[in-house]
């Protein structure tokens, strides 16, 4: 897939989605794997705070039933004797005030209609229902619901039995205890921002205010939902408050009375806070390394981009024609750097490649003058050489006869009827034409020797290649040398080579001038040694950089000069 878009987009895009994926993914963590591992962690412990608070009403109740039971065990209240129940009531009630605790109503009722009370009786204790129950239950005490006293003071009734002989209930210990005691256990504490309460098995509220229960919690429609008489354990059960929230309603049975239950109701937002909060500020952090990114992107797209752009600078210029636009490799040396390096090897490859290119194009023009210069009209020249060699022949001069025949047949192969290539045969034959002609010059001066492989004979060479040799060797070699000279021409296959020597036995040359020699050869100097130079020119222009030119040259012993390029099978020769 292509993605059309600049680097530092790409880049951006990059870190951006990346962080996105792990911030996406830590979500989906936190959402399907932590969130409901921490609700059962944080409703497993509000069911163990219910269970305490539980526990704590136990205790509270307790406590008040183990005081009526001491005092329902003392002689005076089972014997029912009159004449010590009021002053044990009184001081009871003083015993409580002592204490700091307060007791609005305390009486003995008997089972034959008789009451002994305190004198401070403030409300009406003769709760039919719960007075009939606390004879007929089988439990031990009986605890009725709240109600208000003439004090406005919230009090619940308490029954408990007096046993006279037989175990039978003769009379009821009836107390009326503040519920200020038990609202400091239930309500004092809030369970996760919850609202926690003590609810009988008729759905009757015993710790809170009623109607502002129904009103702010749950409604009494809602309450009577719940099935009290399953309850025997703790548990917790899903429930929709009065505002239309979902909340989890807990649970726990109050140890010893059955009859109370201890609730607590949790909205399931706050028993998920923790999690929504760890949500929350993950997506905060989030958004803050998305910036913190952004900036870091665009600061790492500026480092990477800088220096991609002044070499991208440098190629525009170089599109433009200026081949002198190289890269500035001075800064850090990174990946940029090494590209700039190549791009500035590139860059002198290319200036070095168009100055061959243009000296090249000198070079053929100046050898297209040339050739220009010597191509006189073939039909001309040959017709006149021919007359000349009749006219000397009739005259007796063979050795003009014989001069003007090589130089007949020289002109004949350089012309070649405008062909690039020739005949290796051909090629030899115009070099022996040459050497006939400059040993009738030289006479007993110049000697030579050809020798040709039959298998190369018929393949394919550039023309006048051995004849700018074999000059060079006799204007530079023999004719400055004393006494009589040679030349040894060799033609063979080596290899994928074709092979050419042109050895002979003149002065030579001295190292300094061999070594400047060589250098013009290698960097194709044409300003001398223009007969070379261009040979090995044409030849590497038409067999590639694997053809070559050397020379070997030795002071007063001679020089050896060796042509080799490779091999062309071709029979007939390429016309230009």
């Amino acid at each position: 897939m292509k993605l059309n878009l600049k680097i530092k987009t790409k880049i951006l895009l990059f870190f951006s989605g990346s962080l996105a994926i792990i911030f996406c993914s830590l979500c989906l963590f936190i959402n399907y794997i932590i969130k409901p591992q921490n609700m059962k962690d944080t409703e497993f412990t509000v069911s163990q705070i219910i269970e305490s608070k539980a526990n704590e009403v136990d205790a509270w109740v307790n406590k008040k039933a183990l005081e009526y039971r001491i005092i329902s065990a003392i002689p005076a209240f089972s014997s029912m004797d009159v004449r010590e129940i009021t002053p044990l009531i009184n001081r009871f009630t003083n015993l409580y005030m002592k204490n700091g605790e307060v007791m609005e109503t305390f009486t003995y009722i008997g089972k034959n209609g008789f009451c002994w009370i305190n004198s401070e009786a403030t409300e009406d204790l003769m709760d039919y229902n719960d007075y009939r129950l606390a004879y007929s239950s089988d439990t031990e005490f009986v605890i009725g619901l709240p109600t208000m006293n003439q004090n406005h003071r919230e009090v619940i009734l308490f029954y408990y039995p007096v046993l006279g002989y037989g175990n039978e209930k003769e009379a009821l210990i009836c107390s009326a205890v503040p519920t200020v005691g038990l609202k400091a256990i239930v309500n004092t504490t809030q369970i996760y921002g919850g609202k926690t309460w003590v609810m009988n098995r008729n759905h009757e509220i015993i710790s809170t205010n009623k109607e502002y229960f129904y009103k702010n919690y749950l409604d009494k429609e809602t309450l009577k939902l719940v099935n009290t008489e399953s309850i025997t354990s703790s548990g917790m059960l899903p429930i929709v408050d009065v505002n239309g929230e979902e909340c989890t309603l807990f649970f726990t049975p109050v140890p010893h009375y059955h009859d109370w239950i201890t609730y607590n109701l949790v909205k399931n937002s706050e028993l998920s806070r923790q999690t929504d909060e760890l949500m929350a500020g993950s997506l905060f952090l989030f958004f803050v390394l998305l910036i913190v990114t952004a900036f870091l992107g665009l600061f790492l797209t500026y480092l990477v981009m800088k220096p991609i752009k002044r070499l991208q600078s440098c190629m525009n210029q170089v599109e433009e024609g200026n081949l002198n636009a190289y890269y500035d490799s001075k800064e850090s040396k990174d990946e940029i750097y090494e590209l700039g390096l190549t791009y500035n090897k590139m860059i002198q490859r290319i200036s070095d490649l168009v100055s061959r290119i243009y000296k090249e194009q000198e070079e053929k023009r100046k050898a297209e003058a040339a050739v220009m210069q010597a191509q006189i009209k073939p039909h001309f020249l040959y017709n006149t050489l021919d007359n000349l060699k009749w006219m000397a022949k009739e005259q007796g001069a063979e050795e003009v006869a014989s001069t003007i025949t090589s130089l007949s047949t020289f002109f004949r192969i350089f012309l070649s009827n405008g062909k690039e290539r020739i005949k290796i045969a051909e090629e030899f034959k115009h070099t022996k034409a040459y050497l006939d002609i400059q040993s009738i010059r030289y006479k007993e001066k110049l000697s030579y020797q050809i020798e040709l492989e039959e298998e190369i004979k018929s393949y394919s060479t550039l023309k006048i290649i051995i004849q700018p040799m074999v000059e060079n060797a006799i204007y530079h070699g023999i004719k400055p040398k004393d006494g009589k000279g040679h030349i040894f021409i060799t033609g063979k296959r080596t290899g994928d080579f074709i092979e050419f020597t042109i050895k002979d036995d003149g002065i030579g040359m001295s190292p300094e001038r061999l070594e400047e020699l060589n250098k013009r050869l290698q960097s194709l100097d044409s300003s001398e040694h223009f007969g070379m130079v261009n040979t090995l020119t044409r030849l590497k222009a038409t067999y590639g950089e694997e053809a070559s030119l050397t020379v070997i040259s030795e002071p007063f012993v001679g020089t050896t000069v060796t042509v080799k390029f490779k091999v062309m099978e071709d029979i007939e020769c390429i016309e230009q």
